[in-house]
């Protein structure tokens, strides 16, 4: 054995995925300067700001622990961490993505060249790259949220899972790829679903040279991490996990409206079994041609190497698959927890081709196509992405200079921008009821509202937001005063108010 290559072999590695790290990090950084971006849109992730400066203000306060939060903690606990170094500010939260998420391209480099068979370094260089430059990983590691960060932690989980089931003598490698495991899932719940994929390497390591004693204390243990982490999340009351498996229905799977999900959208057409394969052809992730050669690759890795290696990644890939197309829900950041079998795959089919001498050559054609419209796809996503919240930014400050400053905005879906960015008292729609709407009417201060019309109308008419927006109406008047894009801005007015010709748009000045 020439011993004196390992040393080169290990350095070139590190090397290797050192400068995947930085290529991805480049990319990155790119898109939020480009941009000017600051990680914050919607709700949910001002939410998990908010709640990151809250933990940050009870470590340095010396205070307990605010109560429960809607998700798991483990995203927010590491940006109160980060803002420990660069204060409480959005940046906090988007270097946690921006660095996790450049992870995730150097770690699927580590785990494709222990799933895929010898001679697989290219493919798995080449997953590294899709992984990358994927427009939906790279947009999610811009973004103040838990999923790229949930990404890179199954990564690590799986990683050290794959290494101890090649040199099973480092059992403390199953200890970390326990950890790793339950921190995934302390930050997005939906890590638990690779679970039996990570159970795979795991146990093969466990049962090499039938060392089989060691089997259960292992499992003991890690069922007991994992155990700890699940009541934390359980025991949480804000956070029902409950909700998902009590909205599931196999039927979703090949039912393609959704009420809740804009109409005339892939999200809105597609059934869930159609939806969920996104990676195999969405150029978020591969795109068609790329993607039509991951079951080449799943058969020719079956075929060519150890059985565990397959059933690794069709368990990676099919139990979140499996869960996903019976939710009630759309989303393509869903596709995160289990796009990485699908690439792998892709790029080991791609690879076993590249020696023939004609297919060869058309493969090659098939991976340039396949980046650029990738890159492509990403740039044009990630540009009205921000687009759109900028555009919010600009209708929130359009709003406080055009109505009164003690006035109430009731909002749908941007009230945590309202909160962020002006100083108008603002209440979510969604949130009210005939109760409270009856009190902030009677309070003596202008009421406005604030929403897409014809969304509610046609996602939100049975819900909180139509049936409040019926309620204002029956009780009184919603005067238009201004519409930026989507959003307009209506002024309530009772209807002894209103008859006697109450001025709307002097009183809105």
């Amino acid at each position: 054995m020439n011993t004196s290559a390992l040393p080169s072999q290990a350095a070139w590695l590190w090397r290797t995925a050192t400068l995947l790290f930085a290529g991805a990090l480049i990319v990155r950084v790119f898109a939020v300067t480009a941009t000017g971006f600051d990680g914050l849109y919607g709700q949910d992730a001002y939410a998990y700001f908010d709640q990151a400066m809250t933990l940050r203000a009870a470590l340095l306060q010396g205070i307990p622990l605010p109560p429960g939060f809607h998700w798991p903690q483990g995203y927010p606990a590491l940006v109160a961490l980060m803002s420990l170094a660069v204060g409480g500010v959005p940046i906090a939260a988007q270097l946690v993505s921006l660095v996790m998420g450049s992870l995730a391209a150097p770690l699927t480099y580590l785990v494709g060249r222990r799933l895929l068979p010898s001679g697989g370094d290219g493919a798995a260089v080449l997953a590294a790259v899709l992984t990358a430059i994927g427009g939906q990983a790279v947009l999610s590691s811009i973004v103040s949220m838990s999923d790229a960060t949930a990404l890179a932690l199954i990564l690590l989980s799986m990683w050290t899972a794959l290494e101890f089931a090649t040199t099973p003598r480092r059992r403390w490698l199953l200890a970390l790829a326990v950890v790793f495991g339950c921190a995934a899932v302390a930050t997005r719940w939906a890590s638990i679903l690779v679970a039996p994929a990570l159970a795979v390497p795991a146990l093969r390591g466990l049962a090499y040279g039938r060392r089989l004693r060691h089997i259960f204390p292992a499992l003991l243990a890690a069922a007991l991490g994992s155990g700890a982490v699940l009541f934390t999340l359980f025991h949480n009351q804000a956070f029902d996990l409950t909700s998902y498996f009590r909205n599931w229905n196999l039927l979703n799977a090949v039912w393609g409206p959704i009420p809740e999900i804009p109409a005339g959208t892939l999200s809105a057409k597609a059934p869930g079994l159609l939806y969920y394969l996104a990676p195999l052809y969405h150029p978020a992730f591969l795109g068609p041609l790329l993607g039509a050669l991951a079951g080449w690759g799943l058969w020719r890795l079956w075929r060519d190497s150890d059985r565990y290696r397959s059933l690794t990644l069709v368990l990676w890939a099919g139990i979140p698959f499996f869960f996903f197309v019976g939710l009630p829900l759309r989303n393509l950041r869903f596709c995160l927890t289990n796009a990485v079998p699908f690439i792998l795959l892709a790029a080991w089919g791609a690879w076993t081709l590249l020696p023939r001498p004609v297919l060869g050559k058309a493969i090659r054609v098939v991976i340039g196509l396949s980046l650029a419209l990738i890159v492509a796809w990403g740039a044009r996503r990630i540009e009205s992405f921000t687009s759109a919240a900028r555009a919010i930014i600009h209708t929130v400050h359009s709003v406080e200079a055009l109505v009164p400053a003690h006035a109430i905005v009731l909002t749908f879906e941007i009230t945590q921008s309202f909160e962020h960015h002006s100083d108008l008292q603002t209440f979510e729609l969604f949130d009210q009821d005939e109760a409270t709407l009856g009190m902030l009417i009677k309070g003596g201060c202008p009421v406005f509202l604030l929403t897409q019309p014809d969304d509610i109308i046609a996602r939100w008419q049975n819900q909180a937001p139509g049936i409040n927006t019926r309620w204002l109406e029956d009780h009184g008047s919603l005067q238009e005063i201004e519409a930026w894009g989507l959003y307009t801005l209506r002024r309530f007015e009772e209807h002894c108010v209103h008859q006697a010709g109450f001025p709307r748009a002097e009183a809105a000045s």
